[in-house]
């Protein structure tokens, strides 16, 4: 806060425009954020996006590292920065879920002429599934013909098939989550 101040008084000393000024004041009153990798949880990175906002991150985190640097620390960007950006990439994704797909239950209950049910849910599960292996998929018209098709099928076999679709979804969020460690180096 007494950083946020200085910055403030030297650049309307300096007369920087207003934009440039209160962006420069946020970065300087954010850049000593706390951040430890077994506290902070995924709830206090979205507080902390929040607070930051979005737009703002990479130049928070290269004022960060400036300030490391300045101060002669032998590592511009530790496991603890390169950890908060891991976390917040993830935290950016949307989770994967039905809701993705350009069709809910209610379509499927009017498509079908049935009630609500077990049904449902276990075709919004393949649906997501087939929209996940090929996103094109992903078109009402497409759906609506998958949807008449999945609706002829019998409960067990649409069962069996909604379990193999929920194990692969889980398969893709834990390749994925895998693969933003790697870029980040983090564990």
């Amino acid at each position: 806060v007494v950083g946020a101040r200085m910055t403030a008084r030297i650049l309307d000393r300096l007369h920087f425009p207003k934009d440039i000024s209160e962006k420069v004041i946020h970065l300087v009153r954010y850049h000593l954020f706390y951040y430890n990798v077994g506290e902070v949880t995924a709830a206090g990175v979205r507080r902390f996006l929040n607070r930051v906002g979005p737009e703002n991150v990479e130049d928070l985190i290269k004022v960060r590292e400036a300030d490391r640097i300045g101060s002669g620390v032998p590592k511009a960007v530790p496991y603890k920065i390169r950890h908060l950006l891991f976390m917040i990439e993830k935290v950016k994704r949307d989770p994967i879920s039905p809701k993705m797909i350009k069709i809910n239950g209610n379509d499927i209950m009017e498509i079908l002429k049935i009630k609500s049910g077990p049904r449902i849910g276990w075709i919004l599960s393949i649906l997501l599934e087939e929209v996940l292996d090929d996103p094109k998929k992903n078109e009402k018209g497409k759906l609506e013909v998958r949807i008449l098709e999945l609706g002829k099928l019998k409960d067990r076999e649409l069962e069996k098939m909604a379990e193999s679709a929920k194990n692969k979804k889980n398969e893709f969020e834990s390749g994925a989550e895998e693969e933003m460690k790697r870029k980040f180096y983090v564990k």
